[in-house]
């Protein structure tokens, strides 16, 4: 992102590969599907690797530390990479950092409370393995923080991110 409030080389970039991708897919999965959505599981599915494997470095050479805290580190760590890609490759949003980032401190806050912690929790008492557990919130966790995203920390705005794949400048399609 510029200082002018333009797109960056790399964000149209990004834009021009997700709606590449959003074009591949059936007519009816178009229609459903906003760019944006495609953007944000490239994107949230780095940092949830990323998220991984700190906790599989640090596992391996600090093993003896307590999970909570070695788990809170990852998440912050995947939440900060996500927040700032998603800002500035997906949504594309010049807006006032310091509001968004608070909006999305309250948004990843109650998403570790609510889906990590809470469903995670209930999952491990129902006797889902760990593993499956975090995928399992992993997924439903995704689609809160996309919607959160989407309507209030980035809210839509004529012309934004999730217009039509013309209106981010894709080259014409060779007959």
């Amino acid at each position: 992102m510029r200082a002018d409030g333009t797109d960056s080389p790399a964000a149209l970039w990004f834009a021009r590969f997700t709606a590449r991708i959003r074009e591949a897919l059936p007519a009816s999965v178009q229609r459903v599907l906003p760019v944006t959505f495609i953007g944000y599981a490239f994107i949230n599915g780095s940092a949830f690797l990323l998220d991984m494997g700190f906790l599989a470095v640090v596992g391996q050479f600090l093993p003896h530390w307590p999970y909570g805290i070695v788990f809170s580190m990852g998440y912050a760590l995947a939440s900060v990479y996500a927040f700032f890609l998603n800002r500035w490759l997906n949504f594309r949003e010049h807006g006032d950092l310091g509001k968004q980032s608070s909006k999305y401190t309250f948004v990843i806050i109650s998403n570790y409370v609510i889906w990590i912690l809470g469903f995670g929790t209930l999952l491990g008492m129902l006797g889902v393995p760990l593993m499956v557990a975090r995928v399992t919130a992993a997924c439903i966790e995704g689609l809160y923080i996309y919607l959160l995203l989407r309507l209030w920390v980035f809210p839509r705005h004529k012309g934004d991110a999730d217009a039509e794949p013309a209106a981010v400048d894709l080259p014409a399609k060779a007959s």
